[in-house]
């Protein structure tokens, strides 16, 4: 599964990074948990400034994975 960053968390990571997780990852949520343990100093950003988009779509922390799409962290946006 493909996974990029953008913002704090590209200037941390890299803006993408392939990641083969364990079985049983098939939400946001736990994809996020399996990121903190591998990258703790980013757990900040990763569990609460970020918003996760699958295909051009926003999607919440219960969304199911299929492990073969590309999902990207987005830091909070604001407008102007």
């Amino acid at each position: 599964m493909k996974v990029r960053f953008y913002g704090r968390l590209g200037e941390m990571l890299g803006a993408e990074i392939d990641v083969d997780p364990p079985a049983g990852t098939d939400t946001v949520l736990k994809l996020r948990e399996v990121l903190v343990q591998t990258y703790p100093d980013a757990s900040t950003d990763l569990r609460q400034r970020s918003r996760a988009c699958i295909a051009d779509t926003m999607v919440s922390e219960d969304h199911k994975l299929l492990g073969t799409e590309t999902i990207e962290f987005f830091p909070p946006l604001s407008g102007g």
